[in-house]
């Protein structure tokens, strides 16, 4: 199917302006009903699909992302989200600023090597527990999306989808690593600066809420062989690569693809099967949370196909005033490349969009990594920082803020998210986009 006009964006933009206004319009109507309207966006992109061209291809407009795309991202979002979900962690509680700044800062680390994803479904429910107490909690959950779910996935093609797509295409694994590190270190000691301000004048403020629990353990984990599996499912995501490919519906699928799903579905079984029931209901787990992601990213996924194509399309495409702006005549403008690479990543999904960049910018990874290694640092700094700027900006965002729903914290609406990271994110992108 050929896209070839900018309202095929609607529907797509529908979703993402119903989710930012609604909650804050109708609570009431949009819990009942998110699904609901999510659909009926869905359902407008079909019709205008099967209207303009014909009704055969409203099929294919819903069987290719969701099997080639959809499928591989909400398999490992959910066998991680089931393997984190027997791990219980917990801290004592009531520590408060120096605690959560220094359990931040670690965990960002930790993210660039198992993921933002496996990091901030892992992590999050403990330091909600370490924090249960106090009375405000939103801008927990607010850094830790900044921290854990995005930002700590810039030091290794582990950490984030954009980067192992690099490293799929050529780019040394420790490539990233020895060139982004100083933006990494520079990045998260800013963050946990500012978060440590926020947290201690708000535990000073509140002396009553913070009184530390004498009878809670110094450091408790329980369902250790879950961890395992986590270092499982990393090996699985990295090293399940070969070639291979078979038809299906006149698509072309890859065996690696299809093998990797059926091995992180396993995975994900055997979690269930070897951790009790007590221990997942003491860390408050069920299915609720990683639904309603994958609810929300089924529609994601089959409404960005005409922005994704409309994209491939460069500067001859209707996205091509972008790519303009990106280049001096015939050279690319890395502050540039970094705004646009990572403002397209705050909405759509991240990888798709580095590949574009990357294979615009030159799609060779050699070159990519010495005369023009400041266009792939940044590029590759955009689009996994700037995920978290919105809710949809990376998946973990969303796992997040529904699994601190179901611990009994308010997360910040989507629009009041925008403008947290807005506030704290903006200028510290800026700076960033100047020293490129």
């Amino acid at each position: 199917m050929q896209f070839s006009s900018l309202l095929w964006s609607i529907p797509f933009f529908g979703i993402i302006i119903s989710v930012s206004i609604l909650p804050l319009l109708c609570q009431d109507f949009w819990h009942r009903n998110a699904r609901n309207v999510i659909a009926g966006w869905l359902l407008l992109y079909l019709i205008a699909i099967g209207y303009v061209f014909g009704p055969w291809k409203i099929f294919e407009a819903v069987f290719e992302p969701i099997t080639a795309h959809y499928v591989p991202f909400f398999v490992l979002i959910f066998s991680l989200y089931v393997v984190s979900g027997g791990i219980f962690v917990d801290f004592p509680r009531g520590y408060g600023p120096l605690f959560n700044v220094c359990f931040l800062f670690f965990s960002g680390i930790i993210a660039g090597w198992i993921g933002t994803t496996g990091a901030a479904t892992l992590l999050i429910r403990p330091f909600l527990r370490a924090n249960a107490e106090r009375k405000y909690q939103s801008h927990l959950v607010v850094f830790f999306i900044f921290i854990v779910a995005n930002i700590g996935g810039v030091a290794t093609p582990l950490g984030d989808p954009p980067l192992f797509i690099g490293f799929l295409e050529g780019v040394d694994f420790f490539w990233f690593l020895k060139n982004l590190y100083p933006f990494l270190l520079g990045t998260l000691l800013l963050l946990c600066f500012i978060f440590f301000t926020i947290d201690y004048i708000l535990f000073k403020k509140f002396p009553s809420e913070h009184v530390p629990r004498k009878d809670a353990p110094y450091f408790v984990i329980n369902g250790s062989r879950n961890l395992l599996l986590v270092a499982v499912i990393l090996v699985i995501t990295i090293y399940c690569n070969f070639d291979g490919t078979f038809m299906l519906c006149e698509e072309k699928f890859h065996y690696d693809s299809m093998v990797r799903n059926i091995l992180l579905l396993a995975v994900a079984f055997i979690s269930l099967k070897i951790t009790p029931a007590t221990l997942r209901k003491k860390n408050h787990f069920f299915f609720g949370p990683v639904v309603e992601v994958g609810e929300f990213f089924a529609g994601i996924f089959i409404t960005v196909t005409p922005i994704i194509f409309m994209l491939h399309r460069g500067v001859t495409g209707e996205f091509g005033p972008i790519f303009d702006w990106m280049s001096a005549g015939d050279q690319f403008i890395a502050s540039r490349c970094f705004w646009a690479s990572g403002i397209l990543s705050s909405i759509l999904d991240n990888a798709p969009t580095f590949l574009i960049f990357f294979h615009m910018l030159s799609g060779k990874a050699m070159e990519l990594m010495t005369v023009k290694s400041h266009l792939l640092m940044a590029i590759s700094i955009a689009t996994v920082f700037m995920g978290a700027l919105t809710y949809i900006g990376n998946a973990p965002n969303l796992m997040v803020r529904s699994i601190s729903v179901y611990y009994g914290v308010r997360p910040p609406s989507f629009m009041m998210y925008m403008l947290w990271s807005s506030v704290i994110l903006l200028p510290v992108f800026f700076v960033i986009s100047c020293l490129l």
